[in-house]
């Protein structure tokens, strides 16, 4: 329950908000934001989990919102505040800005960290193995089966550069303060892993970039991470964060965690990674047993690709679309199952032969005396073996299972492409199409508390969506969504009157060029939003002569260039012009006079185009569930939202959205998505 103490100290941060940051704009739905985030942590409501949604539109200040009220309680309850963005870009900002600004305001002192993977981190140890005086003449890079090749001179010094500028403290060991990074395939052999690290053994231990930053993380009260690390951290058993159960997080964005969720519960691989993968365990093995002086090890190589071929040549034969073929949710045929299960039982022997050696190996540099940089490299391909030979036992129990019925199925699917010998390779996959179960077994259930966040959570004035992608029970959760601060109502929502269907393509995109023409001010700041890359391309080939501006085209340049050269412009009294897609209609901020008119194209539906939603939109056609109303409608209205929300960014701002696409008066859900939007004036002409 919420103590007077506590209740005490989120009121002086949020007193001191007010009196040290700039600007400060005290709003009541920032208030309310703040207590009931409060309230749901220190369990105000009656049987329910201390879990809260809050829809905070753009202009609440949902940032400090949540900094006020969950640094407090989680120092309260001696838990880790575990801020999670949405990517990286965002998780700067909050190191860099928001936190920042915190340090000034919050009531009570904190100590913060940023979190980052592992493999971000070098391993001096590598570090140093690979650039000592006699690296050139040891058998480290001899052998193909350890090192896909010989690191050249240059590489070679860049490492010993790197090194002289870790001990020197010149660079933090961190690949992110590179300004010129390594390529990947060399940096790998010189980042933190866990299959060489022993942690407190390894000599380097104090000096450890990686361990540094993990013992900051341990004493920090705030740890900043994003979406993919705390996924990936979970799943692979906390190697970066604390445990869940002393964690309160906060997803911030968190209308992206679903798909990114999506690709964390997925696994593949391809034929020919098989192949090398089982050469490379019995390299490693013929390594382990030439300096073990072993007894030799049963091959399993020849029996492995025979049962590849068979199937290769099986699959070859499926009737790939755009080099996908997507197995029914029925299930994957049997001459394929079986297959799959031969190479299954291949590979599950071999791997327990492997991991017999694997152990002796480990043994064995216990008790002997073997130089490091041999150790190190046998261990690190030992390793990643290791993880490649379960990666692919995984897989392939995935394609021999036999589905649930009372369970969400698998997508599975096999996709192709030419290796440079113009033969095919085929990639196996398989991922859950339903990962909220997941979600809740290992953080709704488990963490101390959880607040999601973001300005546009409901779909169709809604929570039902985000819950059935997360895995969240409505009454078992709190659920707030705040009024805008802004006044919408100042804003013109237009449906253009426009003849052409969205889905008659050429017809479409030659009115939709006409209308800009009659309608940009080329005087002003204007957004165009497209759905589609090349609908985006052929009407600027049709307007930009006539527009008397420039027009800034995603693709052309990056999206920081355009938005730096459109606000140039608008500084120079100059029009200008964005056409962009679905990464300019989130996260782009163009307040005040840098944007006056915000056109959208046509609503955005998604297309059922990846095998994961294909798979969904199958299984609830065979459940007898409307996948368009369920998924396809609410996601629309959400993307709309999203885009409309790009023009009001201050309580100052106005201007007007044009959306030329005709369904929203033509079809029965047009006005669902018109009542979903804030309140604007809406204008149908």
């Amino acid at each position: 329950m919420l103590t007077t103490k506590l209740k005490q100290q989120i009121r002086s941060s949020f007193e001191g908000a007010k009196a040290q940051l700039n600007n400060y704009s005290n709003r009541s739905s920032q208030n309310r934001m703040i207590a009931e985030i409060s309230k749901t942590l220190m369990g105000e409501y009656p049987d329910s989990n201390p879990l809260i949604c809050v829809e905070a539109p753009t202009g609440t200040g949902k940032t400090m919102a949540y900094f006020a009220s969950c640094l407090p309680i989680a120092k309260a309850l001696k838990k880790k505040l575990v801020i999670a963005s949405a990517n990286v870009a965002l998780q700067e900002q909050i190191l860099n800005k928001d936190i920042v600004e915190a340090t000034k305001y919050s009531s009570v002192d904190f100590e913060y960290a940023l979190a980052k993977g592992r493999s971000r981190y070098v391993c001096i140890r590598n570090l140093i193995n690979l650039t000592e005086e006699n690296s050139n003449s040891t058998s480290l890079f001899e052998d193909a089966l350890l090192w896909d090749e010989k690191p050249t001179k240059t590489d070679l010094d860049t490492l010993s550069e790197m090194a002289d500028n870790y001990s020197t403290k010149k660079w933090s060991g961190e690949i992110d303060d590179l300004e010129t990074p390594p390529e990947n395939s060399l940096w790998q052999k010189i980042a933190c892993n866990r299959f060489t690290c022993n942690s407190k053994n390894c000599e380097f231990y104090n000096d450890c970039s990686f361990f540094k930053a993990r013992k900051k993380a341990s004493q920090s009260d705030v740890i900043i991470a994003n979406h993919d690390l705390v996924l990936a951290d979970i799943i692979n058993g906390n190697n970066v964060l604390p445990d869940v159960e002393d964690c309160i997080f906060v997803f911030d964005e968190a209308h992206h965690l679903s798909q990114k969720a999506l690709s964390h519960f997925s696994t593949g691989g391809s034929t020919e990674f098989m192949k090398t993968s089982i050469r490379q365990s019995q390299g490693s093995i013929d390594q382990i047993i030439k300096i073990t002086r072993s007894k030799a090890s049963k091959s399993y190589i020849e029996k492995v690709d025979e049962a590849l071929k068979e199937l290769t040549d099986l699959i070859s034969e499926l009737d790939y679309k755009d080099d996908i073929f997507l197995f029914p949710i029925t299930g994957i045929p049997n001459e394929i199952k079986n297959l799959t299960k031969q190479l299954f039982v291949l590979f599950n022997s071999a791997y327990n032969d492997f991991y017999e050696h694997k152990e002796n190996w480990e043994e064995f540099i216990k008790v002997n005396k073997i130089d490091q940089p041999t150790s190190d490299n046998i261990s690190n391909i030992v390793g990643q073996n290791n993880q490649n030979l379960t990666s692919i036992l995984s897989l392939l129990s995935t394609f021999n299972q036999t589905q649930d019925p009372e369970k969400p199925p698998l997508s599975n699917w096999i996709s192709q492409s030419r290796l440079a010998n113009k033969k095919f390779n085929y990639q196996l996959n398989s991922a859950k199409i339903d990962v909220s179960s997941s979600l809740n077994a290992m953080i709704w259930s488990k963490a101390a508390g959880v607040v999601l966040t973001s300005a546009t959570l409901t779909a169709l004035g809604s929570f039902n969506r985000i819950n059935q992608q997360l895995g969240l029970e409505s009454s078992e959760n709190q659920y707030l969504r705040l009024a805008s601060p802004f006044n919408h109502k100042s804003v013109e929502f237009k449906v253009g009157k426009i003849k052409a269907s969205p889905t008659n393509t050429f017809e479409h995109t030659q009115e939709v060029a006409l209308e800009l023409i009659k309608r940009i001010d080329s005087s002003s700041a204007t957004l165009v939003l497209f759905a589609s890359n090349n609908q985006m391309q052929e009407v600027a080939d049709l307007i930009e002569k006539s527009i008397d501006c420039e027009l800034l085209i995603q693709g052309e340049y990056s999206k920081k260039i355009i938005l730096e050269k459109h606000i140039e412009n608008r500084k120079n009294n100059k029009g200008s012009i964005i056409f962009g897609l679905d990464s300019f209609a989130e996260g782009v901020d163009l307040k005040g006079d840098n944007l006056n008119h915000v056109f959208i194209s046509k609503l955005r539906f998604s297309v059922p185009t990846s095998p994961i939603e294909m798979t969904t939109q199958s299984y609830l056609e065979s459940m007898n569930r409307n996948s368009f109303m369920e998924i396809s409608l609410p996601d629309a209205s959400l993307r709309l939202i999203q885009a409309c929300g790009r023009l009001i960014r201050t309580e100052t701002d106005s201007g007007t959205i044009t959306i030329f696409d005709n369904r929203l008066v033509s079809k029965f859900y047009g006005k669902l998505l018109l009542k979903a939007l804030p309140d604007f004036k809406i204008v149908i002409e």
